[in-house]
């Protein structure tokens, strides 16, 4: 996969999850907080229907391509305009040079709302 920097023409948001102990030990989650704003490459490359017993569910895969950073974890959440992404695999190097990263996501859309 070739790429070069004038591609790289989107905003992306990289955002964590927060997570706390409470009193008796549990995990809670505690929102979002933002880890980077960084300039991507964003492509969709596939997308699949699935009909199950309950209810439809229209899921879209996406590649998105950054420079290289070593902080992106795959429990890390992608905002790009107005759609959500999560992570459906680690991170990869695109040339093994550290120079560009590539994230697998994926995006569900149930009932025609985007979640």
């Amino acid at each position: 996969m070739y790429i070069s920097l004038n591609e790289l023409r989107q905003r992306v948001t990289i955002h964590r999850p927060v997570t706390t102990v409470d009193e008796v030990g549990n995990l809670v989650e505690g929102g979002e907080e933002e880890v980077a704003t960084v300039w991507a490459k964003v492509f969709p490359y596939a997308a699949k229907i699935t009909d199950g017993y309950a209810e439809k569910v229209d899921e879209v895969n996406y590649r998105i391509i950054i420079r290289y950073r070593d902080d992106v974890k795959v429990t890390d959440i992608i905002r790009w305009r107005s759609h959500r992404f999560v992570q459906t695999a680690p991170t990869y190097d695109v040339r093994s040079n550290r120079q560009y990263l590539v994230m697998e996501v994926r995006e569900l859309i149930e009932d025609g709302e985007t979640v």
